[in-house]
């Protein structure tokens, strides 16, 4: 079944975030993903209310690409190796819901070696803001 949502179009250049637009459309969304209590680590984006109480959860890949996985002619293999500049755009997709304020990304920090840590909040969005 059909939805209104919001595609929301996020820019970034280092650890630089903006909302570059957002625009209505009739989308089937998945349901919301539930995380429970604790720490956890990866990449999920939200929308909250202005309670900050959470209206809509996804739990994605990081759509941040800040290292390659390259071939590695010395063992056969793969290795990952980090990118020369971590910049571009993606999109992800929430219910139009009137009561939803903020549209929050969270991660763990964006380095090979650290993508097993907690995950926290990376940046914050006002919906409302023009």
């Amino acid at each position: 079944m059909s939805v209104e949502a919001i595609r929301c179009r996020i820019t970034y250049e280092g650890q630089d975030f903006w909302l570059a637009s957002q625009e209505r459309v009739e989308m089937t969304l998945p349901s919301s993903d539930e995380l429970g209590e604790g720490e956890y680590s990866g990449f999920w984006y939200e929308t909250r209310d202005t309670d900050d109480q959470v209206l809509y959860r996804q739990v994605i890949g990081t759509p941040i690409r800040y290292d390659y996985e390259v071939s590695d002619v010395d063992t056969d293999g793969f290795v990952r190796v980090p990118a020369d500049a971590v910049a571009g755009d993606f999109a992800v997709l929430v219910p139009a819901d009137l009561n939803a304020r903020f549209l929050v990304l969270n991660s763990s920090p964006l380095a090979t070696e650290s993508e097993a840590e907690a995950a926290t909040e990376l940046v914050r969005f006002d919906l409302w803001s023009e």
